[in-house]
């Protein structure tokens, strides 16, 4: 899924667990993500971007046993829940655990829309996961993308500006999705590291804004008057 879609993902996470920080939760929904990108630019694992860029079926990963497996995100999502535990003691074991949430969340949404790509574990894949509808059908991927991201305001109880937000950077996403659409990304064939830094711009990107959109919302409370929530 786009940026857009797993940092929107930690507003669910906010709304069930409200002691845990906004920025750490979209943070954790796109860890997975990072480290795709530094794997990439270090070369231990490889995307092929080819014949011709013309949409998002024409991105190919290739190689990513370690940042994008079942068993990877397990395992980084219990380190890092187990550290924020260790540190916190109870009264962090509701953080630790959204958190740890946080990292997981990603892979399952990403096993919802991607070609048969995700090793169920590192350098074990009898089998790879994913739907394929990115390589099949990436006009639905993306309408399941847009229902995604205004289920997760909806039930975060967001402004309007951030619905605005989300709305407005599904619709701009369109271009990566249609082969009909060209707004430039020919320009990335072949240009896999190149790929790798758009994708992480436009991570540190998402997170600013959903960050700055949903850190303070309003709520109607019992008696009339209005709360702020960080």
């Amino acid at each position: 899924m786009q940026a857009i879609n797993h940092a929107v993902t930690a507003l669910i996470l906010k709304k069930t667990f409200p002691e845990a920080p906004l920025l750490g939760l979209i943070l954790t929904t796109e860890a997975v993500e990072y480290l795709w990108v530094g794997l990439n630019i270090v070369g231990l694992e490889k995307t092929d971007i080819g014949p011709e860029m013309q949409s998002v079926s024409d991105v190919h990963l290739v190689h990513m046993p370690f940042s994008h497996s079942v068993g990877t995100s397990v395992i980084l999502a219990a380190v890092l829940g187990l550290i924020v535990f260790w540190h916190g003691g109870k009264a962090a074991k509701a953080i630790a655990l959204a958190l740890s949430l946080g990292v997981f969340s990603h892979i399952v949404l990403d096993l919802i829309v991607h070609a048969p790509d995700i090793a169920v574990f590192p350098f074990f894949n009898p089998s790879k996961l994913g739907t394929g509808l990115y390589t099949n059908q990436p006009l639905l991927a993306l309408a399941l993308e847009t229902v995604w991201g205004i289920l997760c305001w909806w039930i975060f109880r967001g402004s309007w500006g951030l619905l605005a937000l989300i709305v407005t950077l599904e619709i701009t996403a369109l271009p990566l999705y249609s082969n009909m659409i060209n707004a430039g990304e020919s320009l990335l064939t072949g240009q896999d590291t190149i790929f790798a830094l758009v994708i992480l711009a436009q991570m540190i990107a998402t997170t600013a804004l959903v960050w700055l959109f949903a850190r303070k919302r309003t709520e109607a409370q019992p008696n009339g008057n209005a709360a702020v929530i960080e």
